[in-house]
């Protein structure tokens, strides 16, 4: 999958999260139930390849990706990421998302299984599935919106 593709499908997040903004009082390295994080992903590598027979998108197409997350233009973290095609039809393909968010006070992990057309996946949501630091007992779903600078938004229910 091209950066475009991806950008059309993670924008296709196919989540990152990118410009962090906190939108609950908390500050971005506490996770306090209740909290939400948002920011904006600036992509700082997109390699795709295949593990199946051929070239093209397909079936075992893999995209590794890593991003520079901001908010109101300041560095908040990084993140890295992996889209894997495991359906393909005719008018839609699936890809497993895994996202690892780093924050300065831990790690937030994503995943989900997103939809995708030739229109892009529009926005979708991953299941929080883990954490470190202060987001060890984290649990909620991040909202990514698709664009060229993907927006993310963590809601951390507990």
């Amino acid at each position: 999958m091209t950066r475009t593709r991806r950008r059309a499908a993670a924008a296709a997040i196919a989540v990152a999260c990118t410009g962090a903004a906190i939108v609950a009082a908390a500050p971005a390295w506490a996770a306090p139930a209740g909290q939400t994080i948002s920011f904006t992903e600036h992509t700082t590598s997109d390699h795709t390849f295949n593990l199946g027979p051929g070239q093209s998108f397909a079936v075992g197409s893999v995209e590794l990706f890593a991003d520079n997350l901001t908010h109101d233009g300041k560095k908040i973290g990084h993140d890295g990421g992996s889209f894997t095609v495991v359906r393909l039809g005719t008018k839609s393909a699936d890809q497993v998302c895994s996202l690892t968010v780093v924050l300065a006070h831990g790690q937030i992990d994503l995943a989900g299984l997103v939809t995708d057309t030739k229109k892009g996946p529009g926005t979708f949501q991953l299941a929080i599935t883990g954490g470190t630091g202060r987001y060890q007992s984290a649990r909620g779903y991040a909202t990514i919106v698709p664009t060229d600078s993907p927006k993310v938004t963590v809601h951390i229910s507990a």
